[in-house]
This record gives C-alpha cells, structure tokens and sequence, in this order.
C-alpha cells in the first residue's frame, strides 16, 4: 500500500505510454495499487500503478525552488529547462512560465529579416498611438513599441505597444481565444466597456 490519495498531486516516475516522465497529474480514484490521474498536460485521465507515482507539494515548485512546472506541458523540469523573463521589482531575475520545449511551438518563426528592415524604416520617433489600444505614448519614455509579427509566416504586421504585443502572445494570436475573451466580457460587463 502506498500514501497516495484522492486529490494528491502527482509525478509521474517514469513514462508510461504517451504520458511522459515527470508529468503531473491530480489523483482521482485509487484501491491502494492503481490511481486513476489526470495529467494535466495531456488533458487525460490515465490508469496508473501506484508504484509509479510520487506525491509532490505544488506550492513547493517554482521560483525559489530547485524544480519548476511548465504551465503548457505540466512537467516537472529543473529551472535551467526555463529561460530568463524579466527582473522583478526586487531586482531577482524571474523565469519564464513555459519550458524551453514549449517556447520552441509559441516563438514559432522570428521576424523576418527584410519584414524587420522594412518595419525599421517606420519606425515610431516621437509620439506614439497603439493601433490596437489607442492609447498614445512618448517614445521611448512613456512607452515602448515593438514590431509585432506573424509567428506562421514570420511577416511583420505592424509596431504596436508592448502590453498589446504581450496580450496577443498570451491569446496565441488566435481570433478564437479573443472571441472567447470578448464574449466572456460581454457576460460580465456592466459598463458599456470604458474605464
């Protein structure tokens, strides 16, 4: 018999089948030899010998740990399978929340070379109004601008700001997820969506 219980989070010990090593599920039902999981990352329930499960504390993974769970694939890595972000405002150096495997299917193609030098030359110098947010900046100062880009065809679409660069990344460029997003808006908007 083993320790592991219904709501327990979990690793994998070892690949089994399609379900990688290390993955990370939540226990569903167990007799004490088999464990029913939900592995996250495959969005699968999955029959599982109990042998072949650790218990892991969540909350004890990620920054200021030695492991860390991609928030795409939901296995667990060490910290160097995570690039470097951004510095927080302590000045301590933050990682990404997606692995470097992970990264590979979000980057897709960079920039192309003549779509940069084509953006390049109009490039934003003084003042700046986001196509996206409209909202205006000082160049530079107020705000900064990015050349936003096609990551399917690496063809270059437009400078925009960077918090709208960002939201788009985060809804993977998919009219999808913004569609979802608006009507999810729409549902729980009392105003007639200003500020």
């Amino acid at each position: 018999m083993t320790d592991i219980k219904k709501f327990d989070f979990v690793i994998l010990a070892h690949t089994l089948g399609h379900v990688p090593q290390n993955a990370v599920g939540i226990v569903g039902e167990t007799d004490g030899a088999t464990a029913t999981v939900f592995f996250i990352g495959i969005g699968e329930e999955v029959s599982v010998p109990e042998e072949s499960l650790h218990v892991i504390e969540v909350r004890k993974t990620g920054k200021g740990f030695q492991y860390k769970i991609c928030n795409l694939c939901h296995i667990l890595k060490e910290h160097k399978e995570f690039d470097i972000n951004q510095t927080d405002g302590k000045g301590i150096k933050t990682s990404r929340p997606s692995c470097k495997t992970c990264r590979v299917a979000i980057d897709g193609l960079p920039l192309k070379p003549s779509e940069r030098k084509r953006l390049d030359q109009s490039a934003p110098n003084r003042i700046f109004t986001c196509p996206i947010c409209q909202k205006t900046t000082i160049v530079g100062v107020t705000g900064n601008q990015v050349k936003d880009h096609d990551h399917i065809t690496g063809n270059a679409r437009a400078w925009i700001c960077d918090s709208c660069n960002t939201g788009l990344g985060r809804f993977k460029d998919d009219i999808g997820f913004l569609q979802v997003a608006i009507d999810y808006l729409k549902k729980y908007n009392s105003n007639s969506g200003s500020y």
